[in-house]
């Protein structure tokens, strides 16, 4: 639903395909293997146990360590038709998570023209500022900052992904994907976007939820430049009921000052 077609895309876009993911495992596990035993390398997955079991029996034979490593590197550029399927499996994965995602928007700023224009209903609507409050537990105190960047996102690179797949990297297969949330181009970058991402609930259908908020972290309420007076006199009359806290400005256009200025309506 997101108007820049660029925004975490439907489609998977991986920066290398099967054969050059399989070289850079076999250079990461020829690392791995070639290195010796490493006391710190405790690999949680079954393949990963019998892999390091394999190599720490091995170290007495350094000849048949390096015969190993060397047909590794032979059939290194080699596809199956299992690693093929769960490449497509993985794109046909995210093909489906994507509609799932939950993804809130805000902005460092109030008085942007071209989203008021955009997200306020031709400054018609109204800007909520929302505070991370501490001592609640905000739920805005895990947004993060989106990245403006000129290329697309990608999900790291075949280097990263084998020492993933290694469990030597620091990275989980979750961080892989982190990026396709948190980037957008550069001509989106006045938005100055921070963002919360969340996933649907199992029983919740559509592309969208209505998720509500403590009323402490509603910290004020920015009325556009063409906010109607009945508008205007309905959010008045909603903050008298447990909201009184929250400040209210009317946005006002000076065209002198080239700029949205705000004043407090008492």
């Amino acid at each position: 639903m997101f108007n820049d077609p660029f925004d975490v895309t439907q489609e998977l876009r991986l920066n290398f395909n099967e054969s050059e993911l399989n070289q850079a495992v076999v250079e990461e596990l020829a690392a791995l293997y070639g290195e010796g035993p490493d006391p710190d390398y405790a690999p949680s997955g079954l393949r990963q146990r019998l892999l390091k079991t394999m190599m720490d029996s091995l170290q007495e034979h350094p000849e048949l360590r390096r015969r190993i490593i060397e047909e590794w590197h032979r059939s290194a550029g080699a596809t199956t038709p299992g690693q093929i399927e769960a490449m497509a499996e993985l794109k046909e994965k995210w093909r489906n998570l994507v509609p799932r995602l939950r993804i809130l928007c805000l902005s460092e700023l109030n008085d942007v023209t071209p989203m008021w224009n955009h997200y306020a209903d031709a400054y018609r609507g109204v800007v909520l500022e929302f505070e991370a409050v501490d001592r609640l537990d905000s739920a805005f105190l895990v947004a993060r900052p989106v990245t403006y960047q000129d290329a697309p996102p990608a999900i790291a690179n075949k280097e990263v992904w084998a020492r993933c797949m290694s469990e030597r990297g620091p990275s989980t297969y979750i961080e892989l994907f982190t990026e396709y949330e948190y980037v957008k181009t550069t001509p989106w970058a006045h938005e100055r976007e921070w963002r919360i991402v969340s996933f649907a609930r199992d029983d919740e259908p559509g592309c969208f939820s209505d998720i509500s908020f403590m009323t402490r972290e509603l910290a004020g309420v920015y009325l556009g430049a063409q906010c109607s007076q009945d508008d205007e006199n309905d959010i008045l009359a909603l903050l008298r009921h447990g909201l009184e806290h929250v400040s209210v400005y009317k946005a006002s256009i000076v065209p002198t000052e080239a700029r949205f200025t705000f004043q407090r309506i008492r």
